[in-house]
């Protein structure tokens, strides 16, 4: 493997041991051995485990970034349903295809990891400002009712999130639901509230 190969090949390995164990829970050698490596080599790529956690944040976010390139096109138009289904199947399908991912966001946030605030400002803050700037936006041109742009958009972004996340913690427990029909449900609710 050339040096990134490894890199990216320690990336991986350590998403699904912390995502297991958390933080705090995986240790450098659990992390070593996962990969068929030595200690010493892992330390050749990361220094310390937060580097390797940083690192981690970084390639999720760059991740997270390519997957909301349709959304960003659609917040330039007022095609509202449409918007949002986008963004409802853009969360569910983050949940599906990467549950790690956010295991690992709530180990992160009960260890109270410094690197916690590090996943917040990389993934949620520019993610939670498209949403709520498209709702302001469309609130000043009259289409939408006269409410706070971000706890619509907080409102929006949980009744989907909370879909995945049961998913995600309670497989199958409340019954399986069409991702697509969960989405087109919550869009339909949320859109005949806030509409003008």
């Amino acid at each position: 493997m050339t040096s990134g190969e490894r890199r990216s090949a320690i990336v991986r390995s350590a998403i699904h041991l912390f995502a297991e164990k958390g933080f705090r829970g995986t240790t450098t050698r659990e992390l070593a051995a996962a990969l068929g490596v030595t200690e010493p080599v892992l330390y050749q790529h990361f220094r310390t485990k937060q580097e390797l956690y940083s690192a981690i944040i970084e390639a999720t976010a760059a991740d997270a970034s390519r997957h909301v390139s349709a959304l960003r096109r659609l917040a330039q138009s007022d095609d509202d349903e449409t918007f949002f289904r986008t963004l409802a199947a853009v969360i569910l399908d983050r949940y599906q295809q990467d549950p790690q991912v956010y295991r690992l966001l709530l180990f992160s946030c009960l260890e109270r990891h410094q690197l916690s605030d590090l996943f917040f400002e990389r993934l949620f803050r520019n993610f939670h400002k498209l949403v709520s700037g498209y709702i302001r936006r469309r609130i000043r041109s009259g289409a939408f009712r006269r409410v706070s742009p971000e706890i619509a958009a907080r409102a929006l972004i949980g009744m989907i999130s909370y879909h995945g996340q049961t998913e995600l913690l309670f497989p199958g427990r409340l019954g399986r639901l069409n991702g697509a029909r969960v989405a087109d449900q919550v869009v339909t609710v949320f859109l005949e509230g806030i509409r003008a």
